[in-house]
C-alpha cells in the first residue's frame, strides 16, 4: 500500500505537468504507466 500511494504521488505529479486538473481524469494513463515502471501488479479497485 506505501508502494502505492508512492505511485499515486508520482502519478499526479505527471498529470500536472501535462496540464491535467485532475488525476483521476488520467485513470487508464496511470495504469499504462504503472506497466511501463514494472508495477502491473497493481490492479484497478
Amino acid at each position: 500500500y506505501e508502494q502505492c500511494g508512492k505511485f499515486l504521488g508520482e502519478v499526479q505529479q505527471i498529470a500536472k505537468e501535462k496540464g491535467e486538473k485532475c488525476p483521476t481524469k488520467v485513470t487508464n494513463e496511470v495504469f499504462r504507466h504503472a506497466k511501463l515502471t514494472g508495477a502491473g501488479y497493481i490492479n484497478k479497485p
